[in-house]
């Protein structure tokens, strides 16, 4: 006589297709992390073992069997050489690209302080107030002899001119879209104790009127504190013009 029993089976299902789609799929074996657990099936026990290896940074064994969600009936097999591959693309990917940099010294003729630096940057140059191994070029317009930080810099690093100050030099190069360097570097002019001083001390009623112009000519300002050097150097040359237009 035969007689059937019925043994309830227990069957452990992985819980990776069970989020993704609700399938059924047999689990071979559990991943434990950080107090969770997750039994997981073939394909996605292979998958989460790439990105294990992947984000710890160490290289696949030769003859790891890789197998995407996408495409669990898909095997590849991958060498040492296919890593080291990935590893150099994804590093080529992850460097941020460097932009070249350039010095702009002084007022530049026909253009306001912030409209010059504008015109550089729209032809994909950083301005910036000190120089370094990316920085190209330095350009100088009026009153550039006086910045000897940046002249320094530029003797430095070996950094070429471009005078602005002759006539139409500025326009001509934004026009065309390069600044070429190899003029001559001007030669830095130090101003002594007492012209330091004068220039620190300015007049309240000055200062009022430096700010006055620097706001009708859309230059951000601060109602109080010290007026940076550039404004102010910009206010006497416009009103020096004037003056002698006069």
């Amino acid at each position: 006589m035969r007689t059937t029993v019925l043994v309830p089976v227990e069957r452990v299902f992985c819980d990776a297709h069970l989020s993704r789609d609700g399938s059924e799929v047999a689990a071979v074996e559990s991943l434990a992390l950080a107090g969770r657990a997750w039994d997981l099936c073939a394909e996605h026990t292979a998958v989460f073992s790439r990105y294990l290896l992947d984000a710890l940074g160490v290289p696949a064994e030769p003859g790891t069997v890789a197998v995407e969600p996408e495409a669990a009936d898909t095997v590849v097999v991958q060498d040492d050489q296919d890593d080291q591959d990935d590893t150099e693309e994804d590093m080529a990917e992850a460097e941020p690209e460097v932009r070249a940099t350039v010095l702009v010294s002084g007022e530049i003729p026909g253009y306001q302080w912030g409209d010059a630096r504008e015109a550089v940057r729209n032809l994909g140059y950083e301005v910036v107030g000190r120089a370094d191994a990316s920085t190209v070029l330095i350009i100088c317009g009026e009153g550039a002899e006086r910045a000897t930080k940046k002249l320094q810099d530029a003797v430095e690093f070996g950094i070429p001119c471009f005078d602005a100050t002759r006539p139409g030099a500025f326009r001509d190069a934004v026009c065309t879209g390069e600044f070429k360097g190899g003029d001559p570097l001007p030669g830095p002019v130090r101003q002594d104790a007492q012209a330091v001083r004068s220039e620190r001390s300015t007049p309240k009623s000055e200062a009022q009127a430096i700010r006055e112009w620097a706001t009708a000519q859309g230059l951000a300002v601060s109602a109080k504190g010290p007026i940076p050097a550039s404004v102010r150097h910009a206010y006497r040359v416009a009103t020096r013009d004037g003056q002698q237009a006069a």
